[in-house]
């Protein structure tokens, strides 16, 4: 069969919920959404701009990467569709016009925002049209208070939340930088812009200026020190963190040899199910739809694990197809809480009544209502031994549940959940499909922010000892994942190390990917776009007879992907896929 790839910028234009719409009492459904439509501004540099959509309507507030769905729930009132406890009210002057927009249950949003005129164009939004040119000349030709604050803050948000405008970014803050001639933090945003516009002279020479005004600030000369190979750039600490290997030979593209030994290594892995117990088990609805929810333990490689399993209502014995949803991670490897599972959303109603098969990672906690399950391991084996756990449970649930369908199973995830759905989908033939969103596809190259490399956002984190939570991008957590032993043990080898790298990349092993959707967001700050052009070079590289993929990059959006636009596509690419057989 040819492989059809379909590839595109999608663009943030939210689709009509018009089934919510419908299912909404028509006694509190505004009369007329377009007096509602429009532009707020709750502070300097932040707007809300509220459009009409169908029966909905939607708010862009400034910077935000997706838009919120507002749901109707009286005249004038509304809350957000995917986080109700968002609420807003429109207030209407003496004659009933509608003047401002109240939001609540949001530290960034809380506040009154005053309704704008068409021709009152702000600063941000100026910026965030692309238009640095007007911006410039809005804050000149205006008593708006122009602040190196506030130039530093707008131009760091871009570079943050609008990686692909930094050359907007680097033309806005230049223009004021014979106005601040002595800020260092102006300094290091035309640093990181020039960095993101592939200008490394000219970041070398901001950064060098930002030294000079403040030879103690630890951020110019980590990069003085790194953009600069002149013997005159400041020195690493004396204590910082040491590798037992070089660091240029750690980041090396892997070999052939390297990715054959990782693939021999994932076929000799002991996943058996093995001391399986169902700990708690209750019926109870998840998106209107009710399920047996099951908290099952079992062992995986000598360790107790959890995973919870919702089986929809009426399934039948051997009928439902098994939805594998994989969570991401941060820094304090936060508990998952099941009721927060997006697949429940993604499929709504579940008319395919397909269960859904929640790991709980190693060392990770899940909630269900008050009660904790804690799987035993180290959570920072958070890739490689992630994909282990997803497999061992999915060896559970086809094993244990029996109403599940084993010929049809798809791996959903985002963020370090989508990586893992890539690799659980390259790993095990059967999981015949996967929805990946916003996963880093490697960990030798893409993974760097605001222009630096992720080789020398780690260095940085070396001489700076970063934990995690700290520094530039997933530098600190890389260094708590791959490099903990490394630093206070002196092993392992630099061998064992990339070959733990190396089997939780799954760019290098996806000619065995099955038939894939993947969702990327173009300006995420996480994880950059470059994953998904990478992924697609690698996709469009294999044989023609290989599974089909659709590759979505939401323009705008950043590491979330757009509601419901992103849900409603891994709802349709789940039914077409689950469609072969009778529910």
């Amino acid at each position: 069969m040819n492989q059809k790839i379909k590839t595109g910028i999608i663009c943030l234009l939210v689709l009509c919920l018009s089934s919510v719409a419908r299912s909404q009492n028509k006694a509190v459904l505004p009369d007329k959404l377009s007096n509602y439509v429009g532009r707020y501004s709750l502070r300097t540099d932040l707007v809300l701009e509220v459009k009409r959509d169908g029966d909905l309507l939607t708010l862009l507030p400034s910077f935000w990467g997706s838009a919120v769905i507002l749901n109707p729930i009286a005249k004038d009132k509304f809350a957000s569709l995917l986080h109700p406890r968002m609420k807003f009210e429109f207030g209407r002057d003496e004659n009933g016009k509608v003047i401002s927009l109240i939001s609540s249950g949001n530290r960034e949003l809380n506040g009154t925002a005053r309704r704008l005129k068409s021709d009152d164009l702000k600063v941000v939004e100026y910026l965030l049209s692309g238009n640095a040119k007007e911006a410039i000349k809005k804050l000149e030709n205006s008593d708006e208070k122009v602040s190196e604050r506030r130039i530093v803050r707008l131009g760091f948000n871009m570079l943050r939340f609008r990686p692909s405008m930094a050359k907007v970014a680097l033309s806005f803050t230049s223009a004021f930088e014979p106005k601040f001639q002595d800020s260092v933090d102006l300094q290091h945003v035309l640093g990181l812009a020039a960095l993101m516009n592939k200008n490394e002279k000219k970041a070398a020479a901001a950064f060098r200026k930002a030294l000079k005004i403040d030879p103690s600030n630890s951020m110019s000369q980590a990069a003085v020190r790194l953009l600069d190979s002149q013997e005159n750039a400041p020195s690493a600490p004396a204590d910082s963190w040491k590798l037992p290997f070089d660091i240029d030979e750690l980041f090396q593209k892997p070999s052939e040899d390297e990715i054959k030994k990782v693939r021999s290594d994932w076929n000799k892995r002991d996943l058996s199910v093995k001391n399986v117990k169902i700990e708690f088990q209750k019926d109870k609805e998840l998106s209107g739809r009710k399920y047996t929810v099951q908290i099952i333990s079992h062992t995986v490689q000598g360790h107790k694990h959890f995973g919870a399993v919702l089986i929809p209502k009426g399934a039948k014995p051997g009928k439902s197809p098994i939805v594998l949803e994989l969570h991401g991670v941060n820094s304090s490897y936060s508990p998952f809480n099941v009721r927060k599972a997006k697949t429940p959303k993604i499929l709504g109603k579940n008319s395919l009544n397909a269960i859904i098969a929640i790991p709980a990672f190693r060392g990770n906690t899940l909630i269900l209502d008050d009660q904790k399950y804690v799987s035993e391991g180290s959570a920072t084996d958070a890739w490689d031994g992630a994909t282990d756990d997803a497999l061992a449970f999915l060896n559970v649930v086809a094993d244990k549940v029996s109403e599940a369908d084993k010929t049809r199973i798809s791996a959903f995830g985002k963020s370090r959940g989508g990586t893992v759905a890539l690799l659980a989908g390259v790993r095990d033939k059967r999981v015949g499909s996967v929805i990946a969103w916003a996963g880093p596809s490697g960990w030798f190259s893409n993974m760097g922010t605001f222009g630096w490399s992720l080789q020398q956002q780690v260095q940085w984190g070396l001489w700076e000892k970063w934990k995690p939570g700290r520094g530039w991008g997933s530098s600190s957590q890389f260094i708590d994942w791959f490099l903990t032993n490394p630093i206070q043990k002196q092993t392992p080898s630099l061998k064992k190390v990339r070959h733990q790298i190396l089997a939780s990349s799954p760019l290098y092993f996806l000619e065995n990917l099955p038939v894939a959707q993947l969702h990327y967001g173009v300006n995420d700050g996480s994880v950059p776009i470059i994953n998904a052009l990478e992924i697609k070079k690698a996709l469009e590289a294999r044989d023609k007879s290989a599974p089909d993929f659709t590759l979505f990059m939401h323009k705008d959006a950043g590491h979330d992907q757009p509601y419901p636009r992103a849900f409603k596509l891994s709802r349709e690419f789940l039914h077409k896929h689950f469609s072969r057989h009778d529910q």
